[in-house]
């Protein structure tokens, strides 16, 4: 035990690292104190580093309490580091004595090993592995002694320091240390340690740096460094710890070029379209202007429910106004403006001539513009507690309204004369619910769901449609050109109607687009349409429906990804054009379908791409992509195990194979409660699995199908799932809840929910063990990954929009496809 003085405290601190070697070191003789070999012995004395008083020298007196005082040994192999500090009363001296532990040790007894003002030496050219003991005597500064102080420690193999482990790569990390430089030492051992508890030797030598690959993404590895000496004696172990993770390379594959989303006609020969993008173009007698940028383009300009503008009208050539963020705007001299019009908000505009419009909010507000001067909002009439969908005006103020109510869903209409607005109820929600109306000059047809309403002058009458007789009408978009023709756009198709009765039905872009927009100017007996694929149409009484041609060449979108290797993937558009990454950049080439299509690859070799809503699919094959070929199903999904085993299903859970030449006649496989066919996933080689929202699920290995077995648990009705295999004997089901289920080759098991794992957009394994993810959120900005101890954990970041399913090469390169972005990890 160390001696202290009656009046003075000093503390002393032994190392860890020396804690077995004291046990087994033995305590050797020393020379006679003060012997001439001892003071001969050269003593190297440090400044000061991180135990206070920072300055080095003397101490400084007002900054002395000898209340406090440290004493620390740090042994190396041959020497030992010795470190001291006080504070308090003024301390003008240290003196440290080295002996062999044995009785009381004396200020002038033992091997005299330092003696001065400083706080910090070095004892060198000791014996290995042997104990000492080291005594600190202060200075009272009245040339006596205050203390003392003693430390055993025992010279041992050196640690090293600074141990770093940092991220090198998804699947590497760099570990760095500075070596100790003790002749003793001759090696650094660097050891890593998993989830798993397994633990490898991943460096030995005398460097200090090391580079650890074969790692997992997502996992947290932790590593342990030590020195040792020729006969294997180690020194104090350090750690540190290092996780895994992906880095994304984001890349602007395909940017939307067109994609119309609005249209409105003035003439027989003047039209305006609006695209998602925020462009626009004029049609002036037969030709297209080419786009000109006015918007900030929609987040997803492919999407039926999103546009850059709403209500677009046009009163007369040249001349259009439309809502665009609840604001009136006008295009006019080819340039559009805002308006002024009061407040914000607006829902629904209808202009029927340059000098009068009129535009309403759903609340009931509306206000008018006469000339260019808009009056101050007020309100439709007395009536509350219901909202307003839509207003269109046969004249100057002689304006029509339907509403719904929000309590009941029944109807009510409003009309405005010079004598102002007047309001009144006119049917049961069983009737059905109005939600757009369009006039001509004397008359005004409103449909919605289950419902037809004819203004006649300013006469209301309505008709229920019953789903039954097929002329129900849920029509999203209406126009009026004269009483006798109507044109409505509902659910892909256009109808035409006079104002009682449908009349004509008619699928315009079948398989290809999706209609946007109709229009049908008044008093020239002609009606146009057009798509988002920019797809121009017109009707007339002779020649009906008639494809005029295309206004702007439609492209953008990514749709998933397949890759060959890590540099030949490539992806088809919104649009079918053929996207391809060359292992640097991403490059557009022809158009190969008329729809999206999904790629899937098995191989260098193979890939095959399925456009479902075309049944239409090509195959990848000797450099090239095949002919376009006939699918016996509508494909909702598609995986392939082998170029000779890709299967594909359909809504109805009829499943068709690829046997590498054809594919073959659909069968019935299972059910899915949501009506979009089971979840499908072929691991590498085979089998595939077939998962269902409705518990059940089968297998098949390129012969036949397995009975349909249900699962141990029971999926929620309101929930979704996806499904990933990634090995023969390994598949992953993920709920909307994040409750994950694990295949195991036999038997499937379910865990219960995992907060990281809630509402997944999409699902892809790479190995048996490890399985990326994505959220299904337009926001989503980082990936998240799966590991088989059951871990979720953030993959890195990239930007964020909706994202498809990840194609990986291998656990480092990955690419998941975004709404105009790839990105691609390493």
């Amino acid at each position: 035990m160390a001696t202290q003085h009656p009046h003075r405290r000093f503390t002393s601190f032994v190392t860890a690292a020396v804690a077995a070697a004291l046990a087994a070191a033995p305590l050797v003789a020393l020379g006679p104190s003060d012997s001439a070999a001892a003071a001969a012995r050269p003593v190297a004395v440090a400044q000061p580093a991180a135990a206070p008083p920072a300055a080095v020298g003397a101490p400084d007196a007002a900054a002395v309490d000898p209340s406090v005082i440290t004493f620390t040994a740090e042994p190396g192999g041959t020497s030992v580091a010795l470190t001291w500090c006080c504070g308090g009363n003024p301390m003008k001296n240290f003196t440290i004595r080295r002996d062999d532990g044995t009785g009381t040790p004396t200020p002038t007894t033992g091997a005299l090993v330092y003696d001065g003002p400083l706080f910090k030496t070095t004892d060198s050219g000791l014996a290995p592995f042997t104990r000492y003991r080291y005594t600190i005597w202060a200075g009272d500064g009245a040339g006596g002694f205050l203390g003392p102080e003693s430390i055993i420690t025992a010279t041992t193999v050196p640690p090293v320091a600074r141990l770093a482990a940092n991220m090198a790569g998804a699947t590497s990390a760099t570990i760095t240390w500075n070596a100790p430089t003790d002749p003793i030492v001759a090696s650094v051992v660097v050891t890593r340690t998993g989830p798993d508890n397994v633990s490898r030797e991943v460096y030995r030598g005398a460097g200090t740096t090391a580079t650890d690959t074969g790692l997992v993404p997502g996992l947290v590895y932790t590593y342990t460094a030590h020195a040792e000496d020729t006969s294997g004696h180690k020194s104090q172990t350090r750690s540190a710890q290092a996780t895994t993770h992906r880095t994304w390379t984001a890349t602007t594959a395909s940017p939307f070029v067109g994609w119309p989303g609005a249209m409105a006609c003035a003439t027989s020969t003047w039209c305006v379209s609006v695209h998602n993008t925020g462009a626009f173009q004029v049609m002036s007698g037969a030709t297209w202007s080419k786009p000109v940028q006015a918007f900030s383009p929609a987040q997803d300009p492919s999407s039926i429910y999103e546009g850059v503008i709403g209500s677009l009208t046009c009163p007369a050539a040249g001349r259009c106004l439309a809502l665009r963020n609840g604001n009136v705007i006008e295009l006019s001299g080819g340039t559009w403006r805002p308006t002024g019009s009061p407040l914000t908000g607006w829902s629904s505009l209808d202009c029927p001539t340059t000098t009068y419009c009129i535009a309403i909010r759903p609340d009931g507000l509306f206000t008018t513009r006469t000339g260019t001067t808009w009056r101050a909002a007020a309100r439709i009439g007395p009536l509350r507690g219901v909202t307003w969908n839509d207003v269109a005006c046969q004249a100057a103020a002689r304006c029509f309204a339907v509403a719904t109510g929000n309590a009941t869903y029944s109807n009510w209409r409003g009309t405005l004369t010079s004598a102002g607005w007047s309001t009144a109820y006119f049917a049961d929600y069983q009737a059905g619910n109005p939600s757009t109306i369009s006039c001509s000059a004397s008359s005004c047809l409103a449909l919605g769901d289950r419902i037809r309403v004819t203004v006649t002058g300013t006469t209301w009458s309505f008709q229920s449609l019953p789903t039954s007789t097929g002329v129900d009408d849920y029509a999203q978009q209406l126009s009026c050109g004269s009483p006798t023709l109507c044109m409505s756009k509902n659910q892909g198709n256009v109808t035409r109607w006079n104002s009682t009765t449908l009349l004509e039905r008619t699928r315009l872009s079948a398989g290809i687009g999706e209609l946007r927009a109709v229009s049908c100017p008044r008093a020239t007996g002609i009606c146009f349409a057009t798509d988002d694929r920019g797809r121009f149409y017109r009707w007339t009484p002779s020649t009906r429906w008639a494809l005029l041609g295309t206004s702007v060449e439609t492209t953008g979108g990514v749709g998933r990804v397949g890759c060959r290797t890590t540099t030949a993937c490539s992806f088809f558009d919104h649009n079918g054009w053929l996207v391809s990454w060359n292992g640097s950049s991403w490059a557009r080439s022809g158009k190969l379908f008329t729809q999206p299509a999904s790629v899937e690859c098995s191989g260098t070799t193979f890939c095959i791409a399925v456009a479902g809503a075309s049944r239409s699919y090509r195959v990848w094959s000797g450099g090239a992509w095949g002919a376009a070929k006939a699918m016996p199903l509508e494909a909702v999904d598609l995986a392939c195990a082998s170029p000779y085993l890709c299967l594909a299903i359909d809504q109805q859970g009829r499943l068709s194979r690829f046997n590498g030449v054809g594919w073959w006649a659909p069968i019935a496989t299972i059910t899915d409660q949501w009506g979009r066919g089971p979840q499908l996933s072929c691991a590498p080689g085979g089998p595939c699995m077939l998962l269902s929202s409705n518990s059940t699920y089968r297998q098949y290995s390129g012969t036949a199908l397995t009975p349909v077995r249900r699962l141990p648990t029971t999926i929620p009705d309101d929930e979704a799932l996806l499904l990933s295999c990634g090995a023969p004997t390994s598949c992953l089901a993920v709920l909307d809840s994040g409750v994950v289920g694990r295949w195991n080759g036999s038997a499937w098991t379910f865990q219960p929910a995992h907060p990281d794992a809630f509402r997944l957009g999409s699902l892809s394994c790479v190995t048996a063990t490890h399985c990326l993810a994505s959220h299904g959120y337009s926001n989503d900005d980082w990936p998240i990954a799966w590991n088989s101890n059951g871990s979720w954990t953030d993959d890195g970041t990239y930007p964020p929009e909706w994202h498809s399913k990840a194609e990986c090469l291998d656990l480092t390169t990955c690419f998941i496809g975004g709404t105009t972005m790839v990105s691609r990890s390493s």
